[in-house]
């Protein structure tokens, strides 16, 4: 594992990466609608995200392992809210 200053780089670049899809996955909560979501984008970004982290374990990289998790999970509520098709009717 390293433990240098390159490791904190990564850090703060995954966190700022990671949370870049909090907005939307925040925004079709509340709205709750995610017809304007790519469903294949957020597939992508999911299986891009989880192929990282499986890199990053080999690599013995922990800021590639969290932030590649983090990215992955939030991909994942994003395409979970995407498929389910959470919309209020219309009043």
């Amino acid at each position: 594992m390293q433990s240098d200053s390159i490791e904190v780089l990564g850090l703060i670049a995954g966190f700022i990466g990671a949370f870049a899809f909090a907005p939307q996955a925040f925004k079709i909560i509340r709205d709750r609608d995610a017809t304007g979501v790519s469903g294949l984008t957020y597939a992508m970004v999911l299986s891009g995200a989880l192929l990282w982290a499986g890199y990053g374990v080999f690599r013995g990289a922990p800021s590639i392992i969290i932030w590649n998790i983090v990215a992955a999970s939030l991909a994942a509520i994003v395409l979970i809210l995407k498929l389910s098709r959470r919309r209020t009717p219309s009043a």
